[in-house]
């Protein structure tokens, strides 16, 4: 924690979050619910601070100086300025964590996506991209999984990520029912791929976007499991197996 953290609650009538790791088909869950009349969609807030602001933690992507004062007033904004009657917000667990704290979570639901940990880092490595440990971002996802399932007692709410992409219109529909939200057909299916206006992605996103958007941008709907083969790097594979770790826990309690 530090001076750029959100201490209190947010105001807002429903907001879902969707707590996720790298390349574990969250982008994809975020685009269902773009679809969804009564919702905006708020994608990943915190990784311009975590990544480009004066408060940063890793310089992967290089200095952006027109993004050095953003922080939690700029994420405040993004979470709270929707006027639907739901905002559902994807983040990544390791760009969020730094920057909030317990009251941050309480006014809001907290559910989690979760991919076996030997698919994600083989998308990384199609990025092709290598991530630190706290990058590959499952450690985080399981401090995030404990603030909200043992501190603040809430209910675990968990999609298994080649589950839902398997039987979209089930797990989509289940997750639904989960929160008291109406599910609506039009979440499986859409004309453009992108989570945003090609006027909306400013020029610091192109690169990321090229790279870790390409699969969605391509897509007209969910687009079912492929069998994955791949060599995990020999410094890798510790790190594979703690998250795998994680990955069992979570999806214990999948839908």
């Amino acid at each position: 924690m530090n001076d750029q953290s959100i201490k209190q609650p947010i105001t807002k009538p429903k907001i879902i979050i969707l707590w996720s790791a790298p390349r574990c088909v969250s982008s994809a869950f975020l685009k269902a619910f773009s679809q969804h009349p009564q919702t905006a969609i708020v994608n990943e807030p915190f990784l311009d601070m975590y990544y480009f602001s004066q408060w940063r933690r890793s310089d992967r992507f290089g200095d952006c100086e027109e993004q050095h004062n953003y922080g939690i007033t700029q994420v405040l904004e993004k979470i709270q300025s929707p006027t639907t009657p739901l905002v559902f917000m994807k983040e990544i667990a390791y760009q969020a964590l730094p920057y909030i704290a317990e009251d941050f979570l309480k006014n809001t639901i907290n559910t989690f996506i979760v991919r076996d940990p030997r698919e994600a880092m083989a998308s990384w490595y199609r990025v092709p991209e290598y991530p630190t440990e706290e990058e590959f971002g499952f450690e985080a996802l399981k401090q995030t999984w404990e603030m909200v399932t043992q501190k603040l007692q809430q209910e675990p709410i968990v999609v298994e990520a080649n589950n839902f992409r398997r039987s979209p219109e089930q797990i989509l529909s289940l997750y639904c029912q989960r929160l008291g939200v109406t599910f609506a057909s039009q979440m499986l299916n859409w004309d453009n791929g992108s989570l945003k206006k090609e006027s909306e992605w400013k020029p610091h996103e192109l690169e990321s976007r090229a790279k870790w958007y390409k699969t969605l941008e391509s897509s007209r709907g969910i687009l079912p499991p492929t069998p994955v083969q791949v060599e995990i790097r020999t410094q890798d594979l510790e790190m594979v197996e703690r998250a795998m770790t994680v990955y069992q826990r979570l999806s214990h309690f999948a839908l």
